[in-house]
């Protein structure tokens, strides 16, 4: 006799909490039971009509993110579907502004990494608190329930908001945002060919930022590659060319903030090629081409390297003399 047996799991909500947390959401809510799903793509949970970010998730047990309150009543059901099961639970989330941290200022407004920043507030609890400005954390050197101090970590130039994230009750308000100032600190080389193509190396803060733009002479760097958030290389465009020396400004823009500093077209870096001979040759290659003109660097190639290449060293020799 042949047979078939199947087991069917009932899906089940036994707890969850904490209850009630911030208005602004982030308050991690934790569902215990069983037959959730083991791929957080498989599960639904929304708190209102909001949903709720899935954190982890295993047959017995799920954690999401509570979305900020929006247009949500102060409570809130809980709205569970699993593998397309929708589970049967008459939970609710309140949102509560006694339990919701707040940011009333900050101090300073403006600033660079390193230094410190004050946040006034409350609901700020010990070992509980975090801060974020735009997705760097500023690491709390002392904390009390209505005030806060932080050491300002690395970030790109411009506004970003400051959350207060309390463990046991969510996030606070975005509002308030703090400026990241545009540093520019040196480049090198300072100087350069009327010809432009040269790398340039800017250190500064504040560079990683898609809208980052470097200027010399008011005409836009051939290329910008950014090594970090200190760090960037430009390849300087061409200038038109003079018998002296041209300053003018280097200007690095982020959003609407900018840093100049000088850099300098020197005429006595700056190849100039008056002729060449001859101007024609075989197509099988071979001709001793010289060129003459100034300021041509030295190159020098070892006798080892293939002839055409020792040739060059003749011809950019005989061009210096």
């Amino acid at each position: 006799m042949i047979s078939s047996v199947s087991l069917t799991s009932i899906g089940t909500v036994s707890n969850i909490s904490p209850s009630s947390g911030s208005i602004y959401g982030g308050t991690i809510l934790t569902i215990d039971g069983n037959g959730f799903a083991s791929s957080i793509n498989n599960i639904q949970i929304t708190v209102g009509t909001r949903t709720c970010s899935i954190i982890a998730t295993t047959p017995g047990q799920v954690q999401c993110l509570v979305p900020t309150q929006g247009s949500n009543p102060s409570t809130s059901s809980i709205n569970i579907i699993s593998n397309g099961v929708t589970f049967s639970s008459s939970s609710t989330f309140t949102y509560d502004s006694n339990l919701t941290p707040t940011i009333a200022s900050i101090s300073p407004t403006i600033g660079t990494s390193g230094q410190q920043l004050t946040v006034t507030g409350s609901n700020f609890i010990i070992n509980e608190t975090t801060v974020t400005i735009g997705n760097v954390s500023c690491v709390i050197t002392d904390i009390s329930s209505s005030s806060i101090i932080c050491t300002l970590g690395s970030s790109p130039a411009g506004n970003q908001p400051v959350i207060v994230s309390v463990t046991s009750m969510g996030q606070s308000n975005s509002n308030i945002e703090f400026q990241y100032a545009l540093q520019l600190d040196n480049i090198s080389p300072s100087q350069g060919s009327y010809g432009g193509g040269q790398t340039i190396t800017i250190n500064g803060d504040g560079f990683n930022t898609m809208s980052i733009g470097v200027t010399i002479c008011e005409q836009s760097c051939q290329s910008i590659s950014r090594l970090s958030n200190t760090q960037m290389s430009c390849i300087t465009p061409a200038h038109s060319i003079s018998s002296t020396d041209t300053t003018c400004n280097l200007i690095v823009t982020a959003g609407s903030l900018s840093r100049s500093t000088s850099y300098t077209y020197e005429a006595n870096l700056t190849a100039t090629v008056t002729s060449v001979s001859p101007v024609r040759g075989g197509t099988g290659g071979g001709t001793l081409l010289t060129i003459t003109g100034i300021n041509f660097p030295l190159v020098v190639f070892s006798r080892k390297k293939k002839f055409k290449k020792f040739s060059l060293f003749l011809l950019e020799l005989r061009s210096m003399q």
